[in-house]
């Protein structure tokens, strides 16, 4: 069965500060909405900005269902990723997950190999392929070098928008490698494929959404891919980073805090705008669950 994987925003309060309370809030309906686990400190989750520590508080927070969390632990210094790996050993959660160091552009293969050996080899890890982001394509010969050398990638997350890259991934490796779809707007196509699931951003304000295209007839399925592909368009217009905090507050109706600066959050002209628009939306497909 596909597996529905939320990379779950983070909730901040006005000192800049993670709102743990908010954030357990919105994990519990998302399990309550079928969704299977939580990828913690993604990009969704503006995870870049957050602190070890902070991290740490987050593992703790959910150290009640360590089977359905994953850790990104991905960091600029090697040796707090190998600590958050460590930490994620301790507490047995279901899988940590790394970026390629993002921010450093044109770094040889050997070293991406170092990376991912040295965190994987403490636990098994899910390799964070987000090219936009970080600027770097993770290969299939990546991981096969990664774990010829003791390592233990058992999965990716693609967010390239790429089936085909997807696919790769899927043939080159036995059927225990997990392959995620990251893109929200090919998670149809991913699944039909074959792939193990999706780690969809829409899913913290459309889980019930992503849950007909994963588990619906295929007509149904066509159409819920289509209205999530519009919905993901219009948090991309007013900037997702930000928009994905409105998302939640327009569509589950309960507020998730804001996000953290340098994320500037919407207000004034283009929230309305925002709001217009998603209720537009909303008519055109009349949908009333999200």
């Amino acid at each position: 069965m596909s597996e529905f994987i939320v990379p779950i925003i983070t909730p901040f309060g006005d000192d800049n500060s993670i709102d743990l309370k908010k954030l357990r809030a919105h994990a519990n309906f998302l399990f309550s909405k079928g969704v299977n686990s939580l990828l913690l400190a993604g990009t969704t989750g503006l995870g870049p900005s957050l602190s070890v520590k902070e991290r740490l508080e987050i593992l703790k927070e959910f150290s009640d269902v360590p089977e359905r969390v994953i850790l990104q632990v991905a960091s600029l210094d090697l040796e707090e990723s190998k600590t958050l790996s460590r930490k994620a050993k301790e507490f047995k959660i279901k899988a940590i997950a790394a970026l390629p160091p993002y921010y450093y552009p044109r770094m040889p293969d050997e070293w991406y190999i170092k990376y991912y050996t040295e965190i994987s080899s403490i636990y098994p890890t899910i390799a964070y392929n987000f090219p936009l982001t970080t600027g770097y394509n993770i290969s299939p010969d990546i991981v096969k070098a990664v774990n010829k050398n003791n390592g233990n990638i058992i999965g990716i997350k693609e967010t390239l928008p790429d089936l085909n890259h997807m696919l790769n991934f899927k043939w080159e490796f036995s059927k225990s490698f997990k392959v995620y779809s990251g893109p929200d707007t090919l998670i149809l196509p991913a699944i039909r494929s074959g792939l193990d699931g999706a780690i969809a951003g829409t899913g913290n304000y459309a889980p019930n959404t992503v849950t007909s295209i994963m588990k619906d007839d295929f007509e149904l399925a066509i159409k819920s891919q289509e209205f999530l592909s519009k919905l993901a368009g219009l948090s991309q217009k007013y900037g997702q980073w930000s928009a994905n905090y409105n998302m939640v507050r327009y569509l589950l109706k309960y507020d998730l805090g804001k996000p953290r600066l340098p994320i500037y959050p919407i207000s004034g002209e283009k929230e309305s705008l925002l709001k217009k628009e998603l209720e537009m939306l909303m008519n055109e497909y009349k949908r009333d669950e999200y």
